[in-house]
């Protein structure tokens, strides 16, 4: 039976500091820490003054603003961005972005992950990438209303135009929200026929506690843990004491979800719409 040690937990305030010329690196998910072969995950810290260039090669790159900053800047495709929080840019193969902090310093994740197979893309072109925030981007509630999530990155989210967020299946990536007493269903990953070894599957905290259940076995996390689920696990996350803030991300977008537990109102989302009059529309994963 699977238990809590069948997982990685990665403190990712504390990991070894490098210092780069951006700042400060930290590498928090590799396949030496956690055993990731499709994703690497860095936290940095872009200093006062200085700037990160990031060119994707022939990977793709997801950036996203931590803690940001009113002065602080994100160039892409030509155009300048404020960098604040929530902010960031997903990268495909030959973009490039450049991050700068001005008079105050920035907190970054950074992911990279290669370029997947066409049975993975499953007929998305890959591109190209895009910038966004917090108003560019679809809002999803469940039905329960204890979880409201919000997709950087995501190739089944659409806009009420039709338009999809992503045309790549390369990550699956954004936040997460529990209101307090939020819960997950008990759920695992699988791999599929495209993506035989799975996903990359890690949560990142940001703000508030939570706790993760794996059979019959937990452990209560605090903000800025980076937990990595390897593909097959069961697991639960729960808000703990409160409201619950963080990251989710899974690379390659290729994976089967199996429930275990009885939560009907968990598994359907619906786009959180301007109005409360109105329709609901719900989100199809497919």
């Amino acid at each position: 039976m699977a238990t809590i040690n069948d997982i990685t937990f990665i403190d990712t305030l504390a990991a070894a500091p490098v210092s780069v010329a951006s700042g400060i690196e930290r590498t928090i998910c590799s396949a030496g820490l956690c055993g990731s072969k499709n994703l690497i995950a860095y936290r940095r810290t872009i200093s006062a003054g200085r700037s990160l260039s990031v060119q994707a090669g022939d990977d793709y790159h997801l950036l996203y603003v931590i803690e940001g900053a009113a002065d602080g800047q994100i160039r892409f495709g030509g155009s300048s961005h404020t960098a604040e929080e929530g902010a960031g840019v997903l990268l495909v193969p030959g973009e490039s972005v450049s991050i700068d902090a001005q008079g105050s310093s920035l907190d970054v994740l950074h992911l990279v992950t290669p370029k997947p197979p066409a049975a993975v893309e499953n007929g998305l072109p890959g591109g190209p990438g895009y910038f966004f925030n917090r108003g560019t981007l679809r809002a999803l509630a469940d039905s329960s209303g204890g979880r409201v999530r919000r997709f950087c990155v995501e190739s089944s989210v659409r806009y009420p135009d039709g338009r999809r967020l992503t045309q790549t299946n390369a990550i699956q990536a954004g936040e997460m929200h529990y209101n307090a007493g939020g819960a997950s269903p008990y759920h695992l990953h699988k791999p599929t026929e495209a993506n035989p070894d799975g996903a990359a599957h890690c949560y990142i905290t940001f703000k508030g506690r939570g706790k993760v259940d794996v059979g019959e076995t937990s452990q209560v996390i605090e903000p800025g843990t980076l937990v990595y689920f390897p593909s097959g696990i069961p697991h639960q996350l729960n808000a703990w004491e409160g409201a619950l803030d963080y990251f989710e991300i899974q690379a390659w977008r290729s994976f089967k979800t199996d429930i275990l537990s009885n939560d009907p109102l968990g598994l359907k989302w619906f786009y959180v719409g301007e109005s409360a009059d109105e329709p609901k529309v719900e989100w199809n994963q497919s």
